[in-house]
């Protein structure tokens, strides 16, 4: 074949790859609008549904807003159409939790609402690779207020910090009394996650597909295998300590704010039953860690210590389970590294588990991770002062 014919047919191959995007983008679309619009319309009597907005933003699930008309006017409604892998026992558990927290007057948490059959998890099948899989579906109370953050912009005002703690220490004492019944995650608990960590983590590293990730993953695994260890070595203190639903997602992008108040709080995907310290500590590795500026790859200790100020002030108000003990500020220092190691499993795995993410994104996540790994470390005796002062 000569240079000018080849041209000219990958030309053509070209165009035609180009316009089977353009319609397979627009099926996707029209598939997904009137998936969702069904869903609506034939399990809950809402409203006449109008029109789906899809809403952008989260690594795991799909979000969309379902707009209705009601004899009232229009209203909005959320709906997650749940990850294939997402096991109806997971999704379960959420929604009992959060109508536990709004009967106990949480308002700020949405509210899953019940389909014709007083279910909160509805089941749709489609096609998979030429299978039929089961795929799951939930309507919520539409929360206002601005989505002002993501877990990486995280530059919160000080009343933000302090409200964003009270909510935290608020959600743990209404959820205290929650009965899960036979429900639970399977993701496991904190400490057996840090104890299952170095082989996974070895699992991730046997895939290495020679990227300049790959390289940087490599390089530092011996110093996080290490950390892990430390990390896992004050489970037996841990014996004890309060046990209550934990959100495991508490970052700045899974609130609302007005005013400089939080006003909804969403994502309960990872929530379990687990050490509350350790739903502290991850909120300090969220909040308070920098992602731009002079302290860029630092944890900004001044905002960590009000982040426990406020928490500690808020849990005061209750009885159960109250304030961070004593037991539960010594280990804080090292939970906070154990919160830092667990977010940095989410990196990794979304890296390892799906080969078609960008390196140069991942990249900056892990570097930042390790970068507060390290961070954490050298500063574990004023995160111990700041516990002191708590």
């Amino acid at each position: 074949m000569d240079v000018a014919r080849a041209n000219e047919l990958y030309e053509i191959a070209d165009r035609l790859a180009a316009e089977s995007q353009t319609l397979r983008d627009a099926l996707q679309v029209e598939f997904l609008s009137g998936q969702l619009a069904e869903v609506v319309s034939s399990d809950y009597d809402l409203g006449e549904v109008l029109r789906v907005e899809q809403i952008f933003g989260g690594y795991v699930n799909l979000s969309f807003a379902v707009v209705v008309a009601t004899p009232e006017g229009e209203r909005r409604f959320f709906v997650r159409k749940y990850k294939g892998s997402t096991s109806e026992r997971d999704v379960c558990f959420e929604h009992a939790l959060v109508n536990h927290l709004s009967d106990k007057g949480f308002t700020i948490a949405a509210r899953v609402y019940p389909d014709h059959r007083g279910e909160t998890c509805v089941r749709r099948q489609e096609l998979l690779n030429g299978e039929r899989v089961t795929r799951l579906f939930a309507v919520y109370q539409m929360l206002e207020g601005e989505d002002k953050y993501t877990w990486i912009s995280n530059r919160l005002t000080d009343e933000e910090y302090d409200d964003s703690a009270r909510v935290l220490a608020q959600f743990h004492s209404l959820g205290s009394d929650f009965d899960p019944g036979d429900l639970a995650r399977e993701q496991p608990p904190i400490m057996q996650m840090v104890r299952d960590l170095p082989g996974q983590f070895r699992a991730f590293a046997a895939q290495s597909r020679g990227t300049a990730f790959d390289e940087r993953f490599l390089e530092a695994l011996p110093r996080v295998l290490a950390l892990l260890e430390q990390g896992a070595a004050i489970e037996p203190r841990l014996h004890g300590l309060p046990r209550v639903p934990v959100h495991c997602d508490y970052h700045p992008g899974n609130l609302k704010y007005r005013d400089e108040e939080a006003v909804a709080l969403f994502d309960f995907d990872w929530s379990k039953v687990d050490y509350r310290l350790f739903d502290v500590a991850e909120g300090i590795a969220y909040f308070c860690s920098s992602w731009e500026g002079a302290d860029d790859g630092e944890v900004r200790l001044d905002k960590a210590a009000r982040f426990v100020r406020a928490y500690q002030d808020e849990a005061a108000k209750f009885a159960v389970p109250g304030p961070l003990g004593s037991d539960e500020l010594a280990l804080l220092p090292r939970m906070v590294a154990n919160a830092n190691l667990y977010v940095l499993n989410w990196d990794l795995a979304a890296y390892y588990e799906d080969a078609g993410v960008s390196v140069d994104e991942y990249l900056v996540y892990l570097d930042h991770q390790l970068q507060f790994m390290e961070y954490i470390e050298d500063h574990q005796h004023e995160l111990a002062q700041i516990a002191e002062e708590a």
